[in-house]
């Protein structure tokens, strides 16, 4: 039965997949035993949660881990683009379990070595009695829209070409809506009004929750803050840039755009 067990692994923040002609599938238990020997899998293995992940295990891998060539190891980014829906949300909670069990291996109050808990999925202290909870961090992303403009940026770190919607992180007392029209102002210079909640999305990033807005221009040109994005412009709906993955949510307020301003 264990090894029929679909296997979510990480070759430090790298997952693991198994080639299979010209698709990618996460490896079963009894592949990545075969590649890597059974005692280091089961060393690597991370407890399941109750209401956690239960037709998967999690594994936690050195990041020099080396394996044969029926195997890829890549960036979570890069894996957006060859695993569906479903497997890459179930990619990106891996990821965020992990990473939360790396970075809580001690207690933050005491110093102690903290123990997992399962019935609450906590990191908690024996000595203390502190408890850790995996870490999600609160970003809004905007259309900014102008009849029938959107306002798309670029990060230096994105495709050649790729335009998006704008982001950024929420700050601590900071209210969803406060932070839309501080990171407008920051990134693009622009005052924005009539804020709509769009949807939302968990974003891997590693441990983000992304959460969509869309807002009317009200006034200011586009002064660019450098440090931010390299470059922001106006696209009008019918002469769009490269867009991004059609799974992201920024992908979805464009398409909605788009929807909306038809003749």
């Amino acid at each position: 039965m264990t090894g029929e067990l679909r296997v979510i692994a990480f070759a430090g923040t790298r997952l693991i997949m198994k080639v299979e002609g010209d698709t990618l599938r996460f490896p079963q238990f009894d592949e990545l035993e075969a590649a890597i020997g059974g005692d280091m899998l089961s060393a690597a293995g991370l407890p399941a949660a109750d209401g956690g992940l239960t037709s998967e295990s999690l594994i936690s891998l050195p990041e020099n881990l080396e394996l044969p060539g029926n195997f890829r190891i890549d960036g979570l980014r890069a894996a957006y683009h060859a695993l569906n829906k479903a497997d890459f949300r179930a990619a990106g909670r891996a990821r965020q379990i992990i990473e939360w069990h790396r970075t809580h291996r001690f207690c933050s109050r005491c110093g102690t070595a903290t123990e997992r808990e399962l019935r609450q999925d906590s990191m908690t202290c024996p000595s203390c009695g502190q408890r850790h909870f995996p870490r999600v961090a609160p970003a809004v992303i905007v259309l900014v829209q102008r009849g029938r403009q959107a306002l798309l940026g670029r990060s230096p770190h994105f495709t050649e070409g790729v335009y998006s919607t704008l982001a950024g992180f929420v700050e601590p007392g900071e209210s969803l809506e406060e932070c839309v029209h501080r990171e407008i102002a920051e990134e693009v210079g622009v005052r924005v009004g009539n804020l709509r909640y769009f949807a939302s999305q968990p974003h891997s990033f590693p441990n983000s929750l992304m959460v969509g807005f869309v807002a009317d221009w009200i006034e200011g040109g586009i002064q660019i803050d450098a440090q931010e994005i390299e470059d922001a412009r106006w696209f009008d709906r019918d002469r769009l840039p490269t867009l991004p993955h059609p799974m992201s949510i920024a992908h979805a307020l464009i398409k909605d755009f788009v929807e909306r301003t038809a003749p």
